[in-house]
């Protein structure tokens, strides 16, 4: 599937699934054994309090999957996660007495493999010098990193309706790599993609830094034949994206009961924001903007809003946006309530000309990250969005809808 095709559908779901309380009958929702752990978002700073999404978010994610998109052809089965494969998680009692979470390992580990090195050089990463931080790390030293180190050994593979292997390319850089397979051409685009919009937006923190790059089929393991990698290039090493991999991921259950209406009052310009709370609000403001710009139907769900070790919020899994009948399916923007001043400056300037020239600094533009089409499409979903927020900004005033920097 090209990265302008029809979107793919819903995620498989594991060995392990509960029903969702809320889901649209031709894309049900189906939970892993996260569903069963109590999970908690919060700041550094406060102390966690339990959080769920707004019936409003999951409504709209569900009418981007059910209206508008159609069905393609079933792909090849997904393989799936089964009981054998997947560790019960830990529970114990914090210090605080809240339930903590020692995540469960995802997928089936994979033995050490000193990989053969592809016959060429990989291209490094074009990147402008920013002020950008992720984890302690320059992103761009992230990304020059990402793109050119070899591969030291395989360490892990983990499996749902995408793969993505865990590598570590030595001197403390390991990154989670989601390769290119039939009818998934667009997910691997899609992840470098949306990591760039990010930066165009002023995006800090939230979204890991994802590079496109090839690796040696060797690296991969005796998997790869099983995975169906495909093999491109004179050296047929296989293209993919390379994000920086989360030592801790836990998932936070925003698309559950019971703090729905906690969260929906923390999006409302009409009241005040709790300062304890502002944080927590700001992190959700971000899934929200992002996914409504590339149109991802599948975030709201039990594993694609999780949380770090700090309980803050990791936008990642961003395979799902960029699919062109979503991203033409407009709808309004009516998810998004608040925004970070900055953030709301950056996207009146975010054109397509803006996104286009950042997706073309990734080592891989290429390839063919972004079509004119979907360029076309985000622009009328940007412009459909300022016209929403200079709207609220009439009704509520700027303090009440740009509380954040």
């Amino acid at each position: 599937m090209s990265s302008g095709g029809v979107a793919p559908h819903g995620r498989a779901a594991t060995a392990h699934t509960v029903a969702a309380t809320e889901h649209c009958p031709r894309h049900p929702v189906a939970a892993t054994t996260l569903a069963h752990r109590p999970m908690y978002l919060h700041t550094h700073t406060h102390a966690p309090r339990r959080l769920a999404p707004c019936t409003a978010l999951a409504a709209f994610a569900l009418t981007l999957a059910c209206a508008g998109t159609p069905t393609p052809p079933q792909s090849s089965p997904a393989r799936v996660v089964t009981e054998e494969s997947v560790r019960p998680a830990a529970v114990s009692v914090s210090p605080r007495g809240m339930p903590t979470v020692t995540p469960a390992a995802e997928g089936t580990p994979a033995p050490a493999v000193q990989p053969a090195e592809s016959t060429t050089d990989p291209p490094a990463a074009t990147t402008v010098a920013t002020g950008r931080v992720f984890r302690g790390r320059s992103e761009d030293d992230w990304l020059r990193a990402m793109a050119t180190r070899p591969v030291a050994r395989l360490v892990s593979r983990h499996s749902s309706t995408a793969i993505v292997y865990h590598f570590d390319l030595g001197d403390g850089v390991e990154i989670g790599f989601k390769p290119e397979r039939p009818r998934q051409e667009g997910y691997w685009r899609h992840e470098v993609v949306t990591y760039r919009l990010a930066r165009v937006l002023g995006i800090t923190d939230r979204v890991p830094p994802v590079v496109g790059r090839r690796i040696p089929m060797a690296a991969f393991g005796p998997t790869a034949r099983g995975d169906q990698l495909i093999a491109s290039g004179h050296d047929g090493s296989v293209l993919g994206s390379a994000s920086v991999w989360m030592p801790v991921l836990r998932g936070a259950q925003l698309h559950l009961q019971p703090a729905r209406h906690d969260w929906n009052a923390w999006m409302n310009p009409g009241l005040p924001l709790p300062p304890e709370h502002a944080d927590a609000a700001r992190q959700v403001a971000m899934v929200l903007l992002l996914d409504y710009l590339q149109s991802n139907y599948d975030r709201w769900n039990c594993c694609n809003v999780p949380v770090d070790e700090h309980g803050d919020i990791v936008i990642r899994d961003n395979d799902a946006g960029w699919y062109l009948g979503p991203l033409l399916h407009l709808g309004t923007p009516t998810v998004v309530h608040r925004l970070p001043r900055s953030v709301w400056e950056a996207l009146q300037r975010a054109d397509p000309a803006a996104l286009r020239a950042e997706v073309e600094r990734d080592p891989l533009a290429s390839e063919g990250l972004l079509g004119a089409d979907q360029y076309r499409a985000y622009e009328t979903r940007r412009q459909r969005l300022i016209e929403r927020v200079q709207g609220l900004i009439a009704r509520y005033g700027e303090a009440a809808v740009l509380p954040w920097p």
